[in-house]
């Protein structure tokens, strides 16, 4: 997500490597070891487990082509939410900007200018922390080099679009080309819809288990929140219904008690606040009644 583009695509990842990741001790590791459970599409020996584990070769395709992969990887502009709070969420953003630029313009200098942009980063500290709590767990320095690449980019496309021969020390100032810069830039200003959702198809061999991932609650199990039986329509981690496929969440050991009374009752989370439907209270005859 920047300001109000948006930006859809697949990227494969380590799920074997995830508890690790976020059990890194120090808090502004997160954020690094989050972003290194992301693999590389384009690394043979990565597109060939990826087909190992079942991913279509068009998904792998459409991987390659993501722009989520692009901006976290490729360009180092997208950053997590929160990530001291170690859940890992595949919802990336871009920092903005806009608060470095307006100083710079209240102050009097050009907003466009690398040099003052860079200045006005160093200098102006609380939109730096700010940011960085947001999405580096504190870590000043990540955001910096995002705000530093932005600008870079900013000064660097103002040369080429108003004929001025641009300087080539601006993009390698930041660590990158001019040829990447500009394909950044086009990502972030001018790419089309097809270049900003790159979302693979569904396969009807997989029509079942997808539409249980978008519909399904993974605490739906047998004695877990929903307190009703879920049909096998889901695979994969957090799903009761694995079609013969062993769940922890849907194993239950010898010693956990009874829970068979709760049948009947209603799931107040699944209620819509209207009516006294059955299961509400509990029967006269029941283990509560009078």
């Amino acid at each position: 997500c920047v300001g109000r583009l948006r930006y859809l695509g697949l990227v494969l990842y380590d799920a074997d490597k995830v508890t690790e990741a976020a059990s890194v001790p120090d808090e502004k590791d997160l954020f690094a070891a989050q972003k290194d459970l992301i693999l590389d599409p384009h690394d043979p020996d990565v597109m060939d487990a990826a087909e190992r584990a079942g991913i279509p070769h068009d998904w792998i395709m459409a991987a390659q082509r993501s722009p989520v992969y692009k901006l976290i990887k490729e360009y180092d502009l997208a950053l997590p939410l929160h990530p001291e709070y170690r859940t890992m969420p595949m919802v990336w953003y871009i920092p903005p900007l806009s608060p470095v630029v307006d100083v710079v313009k209240d102050t009097g200098y050009d907003a466009e200018n690398a040099v003052n942009l860079f200045a006005a980063i160093d200098e102006l500290r609380i939109p730096i922390e700010y940011l960085a709590n947001l999405f580096t767990a504190g870590d000043t320095d990540v955001v910096a080099d995002v705000l530093r690449r932005m600008a870079a980019m900013r000064a660097f496309m103002r040369d080429i679009n108003m004929g001025v021969e641009p300087d080539v020390r601006i993009p390698h100032a930041v660590g990158m080309t001019p040829e990447s810069m500009e394909e950044m830039y086009r990502l972030l200003a001018i790419a089309k819809y097809d270049e900003r959702y790159v979302i693979p198809a569904g396969h009807s061999e997989q029509a079942h288990s997808l539409e249980g991932i978008g519909t399904d609650c993974p605490l739906n199990a047998e004695g877990g929140p929903g307190m009703n039986e879920m049909p096998d329509i889901a695979s994969g981690p957090g799903f009761a219904g694995t079609s013969g496929v062993s769940d922890p969440l849907a194993e239950r050991s010898a010693d956990e008690p009874d829970r068979s009374h709760l049948r009947g009752r209603l799931n107040l989370l699944n209620w819509n606040g209207k009516g006294k439907p059955t299961g509400l209270f509990p029967t006269a005859d029941g283990p509560a009644g009078a």
